[in-house]
Formats: structure tokens, C-alpha cells, sequence
């Protein structure tokens, strides 16, 4: 990678719904206390990515115009075959996006100014995460990127939308039908005009043709199964995840560079079957009050790169 401005060490990118960790394997404490409300779902299952980026730069702060070469951040996504080692059943969603409202960077946890990469507000980028989905996340020139060595990153998630397949037993009857989810994550998305906040959810079971909506306000989130390293929590209304990362900043870059992220969602939904009167082995079994305990949520394996954008 000499004289591209980038180069690779361990990092973890923001991925979507509800948790994703690093897969070193090392409890990473990001020295940000617990937060008020930190549950959250489950980390990156098996191999992990190949991470840490260096972007080259000549100062400033991020946002701030400037010209020359710029990073793009993409998201990609693929559902290639991947060897589930946790003993839970799964399937990969029929759809499946999240909304992408903050990234910050810093230079240690302490650190009191961190880089506000982007900010959305109430608004967010839709980040996809079905097979083939490649998403352009944001840019920003190279130049506005301060120089200097970050190790923690920050993102923050307005809310996820997903379908999955489910079964619902109700009336002495099993329904296969589907259930298309959505959840806010964090307080003040706005969400077809009108704002939502932590713990929203609009839920709508579909089958034969029929539908049964469902909405409240205390959605629940997985369970905790492996923390890999990754650390989530709500503050001050906005579902943040941190992470560790190498991200080095140097004034190298010539041309415009893509960061590409992409994730294998191959049965990403996860969930602990149970031994109930009708409920069958690898199948999202449901009932009009509950549904089997989600226990991860999250892409399996990551691999980082660094592209030239197509003309």
C-alpha cells in the first residue's frame, strides 16, 4: 500500500442492528463507563475481519469543504456460505437495512474532542445489508481529516428494518408467514415524517395474505452472547457502539480512495430455539406475546480494502 495514505492493522467498522464486536477475542474496555441503558445483541462469530486504515491528509476538521482527493466509505454486503459455530439456529434475513446517523473517531478514550466524521442529525444513510448491497456511505475531502493516530471509533444508529421468516402458533394452529421489523435505536429519528425515539418498533406478521401489525415503545434488543471485544450502550438517546481501530492519518493521499467494509450476513439472525408444544428445530418459532430469545444479531466476518473508485 506505499504512497496510497492507507494502510491495514485491526479495526472494526459500524456494520448495523444492534451489535457487531470485534473477533480478536479480547474484552476491550472503552473507558466510556457503562451508559444508561447498555444491552445490547451479540459480537462478530468466527474468523473476524482484516482491519486498520491510514488516511493521508493536510488538516483541518472533517466537514469543513476543502478540494482535492476525497474518501468515499462503502458498506458492501454478501451471504456466501459461513460456518456457525455457536450451537444457536439462524437464517439470513430476507431484507435487511439499517440507518446510519454518526461516526467519531478518537485518539484515545479520553480524548475530548473527538473527529466528528459525519453527523445526520435526524436524518441518516440507509446502509444495506442483503447479498450484492454496495452502499455509499459518505465523503469527505482527505484534507479534512486532521492527522494523527485514532483507536477508538464511535457510531450511532437511528434504526434498523428487517424480514425475516417466522412461524406463529396461535389458536391450536402453526402460521408460517414473514415479519417485516422495524425498531428505532436511537432517540429523535425521524421516520416518515414524524419523529421516534429509543424502543419504538413498528411490527407487521404476515401471512396468507393477511397482516397483523403490531407497534409499541419498549422494543427489546438480543442478548449479550459473546462481547469479542465490542462495547454498545445508550447515551444520551443515541444507541452508540464503540470499537477498537487503527486508523493512521498522514498526508499521503494523491487521489480519491474508497474504504470498502464488506460484511458476510450469511443466517446473521440468530436465535435460541425452544422446547415448546409445536415449536420445530431451526425454524423462528413465535406466538402472538413472544418469540424466541434473539441472541445475535450481526455479521459473521468482515474484510476491509482500499479501492479506486470506477470512473
Amino acid at each position: 500500500m506505499s504512497g496510497t495514505g492507507i494502510r491495514f492493522g485491526r479495526a472494526l467498522l459500524p456494520l448495523a442492528l444492534l451489535a457487531f464486536a470485534t473477533a480478536c477475542g479480547n474484552e476491550f474496555d472503552d473507558g466510556f463507563g457503562e451508559g444508561d441503558g447498555g444491552a445490547g445483541a451479540a459480537g462478530v462469530e468466527g474468523g473476524g475481519g482484516q482491519g486498520g486504515s491510514g488516511l493521508g491528509n493536510a488538516g483541518g476538521s472533517a466537514g469543513e469543504g476543502g478540494v482535492g482527493p476525497e474518501i468515499t466509505i462503502r458498506f458492501r454486503a454478501n451471504t456466501d456460505p459461513f460456518a456457525h459455530t455457536d450451537g444457536l439456529s439462524g437464517q439470513t434475513p430476507l431484507a435487511h437495512s439499517a440507518g446510519l446517523r454518526k461516526l467519531q473517531l478518537y485518539k484515545d478514550p479520553s480524548d475530548p474532542n473527538p473527529l466528528t466524521v459525519f453527523d445526520f442529525g435526524q436524518d441518516f444513510v440507509m446502509v444495506g445489508f442483503n447479498d450484492g448491497d454496495d452502499t455509499a456511505v459518505h465523503t469527505v475531502p482527505a484534507s479534512s481529516l486532521p492527522t494523527g493516530l485514532y483507536t477508538v471509533a464511535r457510531a450511532v444508529y437511528s434504526h434498523v428494518h428487517y424480514r425475516v421468516a417466522s412461524t406463529m402458533h396461535a389458536g391450536g394452529q402453526a402460521w408460517p408467514g414473514e415479519f417485516d421489523n422495524l425498531q428505532v435505536l436511537s432517540d429523535g429519528t425521524t421516520i416518515d415524517g414524524q419523529v421516534r425515539n429509543h424502543g419504538f418498533y413498528d411490527y407487521v406478521f404476515s401471512t396468507g395474505g393477511t397482516e397483523f401489525p403490531i407497534s409499541g415503545t419498549d422494543a427489546p434488543v438480543p442478548e449479550w452472547s459473546e462481547t469479542g471485544g465490542f462495547s454498545a450502550k445508550l447515551e444520551e438517546g443515541e444507541w452508540s457502539y464503540y470499537f477498537p481501530i487503527e486508523l493512521v492519518v498522514t498526508p499521503e493521499v494523491t487521489s480519491d480512495l474508497d474504504i470498502v467494509l464488506e460484511v458476510n450476513m450469511y443466517e446473521s439472525f440468530r436465535w435460541q430455539d425452544q422446547d415448546e408444544l409445536g415449536f420445530a428445530g431451526g425454524v423462528f418459532d413465535t406466538v402472538p406475546t413472544a418469540f424466541e430469545p434473539v441472541m445475535r444479531f450481526g455479521a459473521n466476518d468482515f474484510a476491509l480494502s482500499l479501492e479506486t473508485p470506477a470512473s
